[in-house]
């Protein structure tokens, strides 16, 4: 295949649509789903909050609850340096029963909204850049393949499933490093603690690695039905 400048920028083209997509997800992580407030602090305090009764059948409260319900578990772990578990365990109480204070409700009302803290995950800002830089990176490879061992069947299958194997777990693994960091630009702290693990990423990986393979093949048929379509009308011209 003739390198050309033109295919050098469309690849630098594709590379930069990329790179902003990303920038696009990550600037969508840091403006509308951070959870700091102001007063954040590592003694255990609740950030100063007008007394505010939330109607938890409205969605919005609702809401509201959760990322409260967040907020304590980074206040908590931010008081981790405390040298007893059970310092932490009454700084845990403590916020709890604040929250619950706060927002006229009771304890058990903000234990439930902490188990629903990571139903919301990072799913969109995780997986648009994710799911555009495997595709991107598996039309090169697939592309190259079947320039490699187009005239050789056994050894471009072979290939390919190598490569649909090694590309999926990368993608599982980069997946799982991107995660952390958003989570990170989320509390504005670069100690995350257990949280990152409970993020859905993390909790699905053998499903997010079952569907990265799908989906490389799905990016291969489209690659091979696209080269196929370019190449049949040079075909007839030939054949005329």
């Amino acid at each position: 295949m003739e390198i050309t400048a033109n295919t050098v920028g469309v690849q630098l083209a594709n590379m930069l649509r990329l790179g902003a997509l990303m920038l696009l997800c990550l600037a969508m992580s840091v403006t509308c789903a951070r959870v700091l407030r102001p007063g954040m602090n590592s003694d255990c305090a609740w950030p100063p909050e007008t007394v505010d009764v939330l109607d938890l059948s409205n969605a919005a409260d609702a809401r509201h609850l959760v990322v409260d319900a967040e907020l304590i578990d980074e206040l908590v772990d931010r008081y981790r340096f405390h040298p007893t578990v059970e310092q932490r365990r009454q700084c845990e109480t403590r916020l709890v029963a604040t929250v619950a204070h706060v927002h006229g409700l009771g304890v058990g009302d903000v234990a439930q909204a902490r188990l629903r803290v990571f139903d919301r995950g990072l799913n969109l800002p995780v997986i648009l850049p994710m799911v555009a830089m495997f595709i991107g990176s598996a039309r090169r490879v697939t592309r190259w393949i079947q320039e490699r061992f187009g005239e050789d069947p056994l050894m471009r299958v072979v290939s390919l499933s190598v490569a649909s194997i090694g590309l999926s777990g990368s993608f599982v693994l980069v997946g799982e490093l991107w995660t952390s960091v958003l989570q990170m630009i989320r509390v504005g702290s670069q100690h995350v603690g257990g949280r990152v693990d409970r993020l859905p990423w993390l909790q699905h990986q053998p499903l997010i690695f079952v569907l990265g393979l799908g989906l490389f093949w799905v990016v291969y048929s489209v690659t091979l039905a696209a080269a196929r379509g370019r190449q049949d009308p040079r075909a007839a011209e030939r054949s005329h």
